[in-house]
């Protein structure tokens, strides 16, 4: 089965030389910043808005080299699908479609036919393709959504699943990489998320970064009550926990690399707005 490239015209250029040049562009701006020359990386938090807003987050990922690397998996979570808690849920693929070119895919070893309608509609494992099938050798890529924890003690079981699907060695060895696909804060009535009255804005930044150090240090239980005590609309914090726990496991170093808001890429002052952080680990 191949999962196409549904959101290609609308959330980003279906046109191939109109999305390479974007694509080319934001590793351009990226590459600028010296806080994004430490790759290659091992795991990554990277946003999953409309290219116009995220390229600025996905593309500090893409500007390190890769020699050894052979597949990515991309986790995130399910916006379209009702998917139950504690569940990593995959399916079969053969590719996946892309403006740039058909992408060969991996499958996990829990990959079921029942999950791919919910793959194919997820935006969230989307946005990072283009950048994928740009790279001058293109790993394989596996897709995979998890959508809530019930409690903090599944995100352990779901990282020793997906070490055991994927290979404690191949991710050592820069073999595998894992990209957790998540848009950060969401605030304003039209997300029903206005816990401030005053200075939103520095406000959720403060408790996105605040989040964002603790996914950082592996602390996975603090940033799962974090996320409860806010009432968080962080729409992927389930796989930024799991690939926070893998980072932490294989002793990774991991860092805030970006953060900002879709009113600082719109330059509007609409009460509702978006958050991103892109965390990077090596």
């Amino acid at each position: 089965m191949i999962r196409h490239a549904l959101y290609a015209g609308s959330w980003y250029p279906a046109e191939a030389k109109d999305l390479q040049a974007l694509v080319a562009q934001s590793l351009e701006e990226a590459r600028k910043r010296a806080t994004y020359q430490r790759g290659p990386y091992r795991f990554a938090v990277l946003p999953h808005a409309g290219l116009f807003y995220s390229k600025a987050g996905i593309a500090p990922f893409f500007t390190a080299s890769y020699p050894d690397l052979e597949r990515i998996l991309i986790v995130g979570p399910s916006h379209y699908a009702n998917l139950k808690s504690d569940l990593l849920a995959s399916a079969p693929l053969s590719g996946c479609q892309t403006p740039l070119g058909l992408l060969e895919s991996f499958n996990l070893g829990s990959a079921q036919d029942k999950y791919f309608s919910a793959i194919q509609s997820e935006h969230a494992l989307e946005m990072v393709l283009p950048y994928i099938a740009s790279m001058s050798k293109p790993p394989k890529v596996g897709l995979a959504l998890i959508s809530h924890f019930s409690e903090p003690s599944q995100i352990h079981t779901i990282a020793d699943q997906m070490l055991s699907e994927l290979g404690e060695e191949s991710l050592r060895s820069g073999k595998t990489a894992v990209i957790a696909s998540s848009d950060f804060t969401h605030y304003g009535p039209r997300f029903g998320y206005t816990p401030y009255q005053h200075g939103a804005p520095k406000k959720v930044r403060e408790d996105d970064l605040a989040l964002s150090h603790l996914l950082c240090e592996g602390r996975v239980e603090e940033a799962f009550s974090f996320c409860a005590a806010h009432r968080s609309t962080v729409c992927g914090y389930a796989p930024a926990l799991v690939v926070s726990e893998l980072a932490h496991r294989l002793k990774c170093t991991g860092w805030v690399a970006d953060y900002y808001t879709s009113q600082d890429i719109s330059f509007s002052e609409d009460a509702n707005f978006v958050a991103y952080s892109t965390i990077l680990w090596r």
